[in-house]
């Protein structure tokens, strides 16, 4: 198989020298990279350019904001066949649109150099979700999506609810990966593989998810 995986989280500028980041390390991407490199497919990393990257010899391309990471991964997906994409990355639901410094309103963004103010005040804007635009953007119609979901509530109803709303996508998305934070031990968590309508899969680890994947088209081929 040809495959996509996407890792680490983007950065949005607020001037140059700061900017709204996550907590990704890109660990996860790269796990997988290495994994299923090592089963035999062609492996494509976009990866954020302070992430974690494979070890193995896969393709790799980089980005940093949420603007590059959507140019990347058009024109990957555009230009090559891909049949299977893991969009594990941690993408920024919000862009810094502007920062106010004491009353007076400023431009944002990496070229700004923004002077120092007591009171600091940012707007900003909802941004695209981004494994929506997937299966528009690939030059195969049948690729298969899995998007991955981080949340942090020990409320099984709240976990439930943030998967079941990215599995209504159907038509965008085939698979979710779920894990939450606090059931993260050490450098290891696992995964829930969700599907609409289908049994949920408890993997215990990046690399059994890809697996239970993996065998899922098999089956389906």
């Amino acid at each position: 198989m040809n495959i996509l995986i996407t890792a680490g989280g983007t950065r949005e500028y607020i001037d140059g020298v700061r900017y709204i980041g996550n907590c990704s390390s890109g660990q996860t991407g790269a796990q997988l990279a290495d994994h299923l490199d090592a089963l035999g497919h062609q492996v494509t990393w976009l990866g954020a350019r302070c992430a974690i990257e494979p070890g193995s010899p896969v393709a790799k391309a980089h980005y940093e904001t949420f603007d590059e990471l959507s140019q990347q991964l058009q024109s990957l997906l555009s230009e090559q066949c891909f049949d299977l994409v893991f969009q594990a990355a941690a993408v920024s639901d919000f862009k810094v649109a502007a920062v106010v410094l004491d009353g007076e309103k400023y431009e944002a963004g990496r070229g700004v150099k923004l002077p120092t103010a007591d009171e600091v005040e940012l707007q900003l804007t909802k941004q695209p979700k981004l494994v929506s635009a997937i299966k528009d953007w690939s030059a195969n119609p049948d690729i298969t999506v899995v998007a991955f979901k981080l949340t942090n509530s020990n409320d099984s109803k709240i976990r439930q609810l943030a998967v079941d709303k990215l599995l209504n996508q159907s038509a965008a998305i085939d698979w979710v990966a779920h894990n939450d934070l606090n059931e993260f031990c050490a450098n290891e968590h696992g995964f829930c593989l969700h599907q609409l309508d289908q049994e949920v899969t408890s993997c215990a680890d990046v690399m059994a998810m890809a697996d239970a994947v993996l065998a899922r088209l098999e089956v389906a081929a």
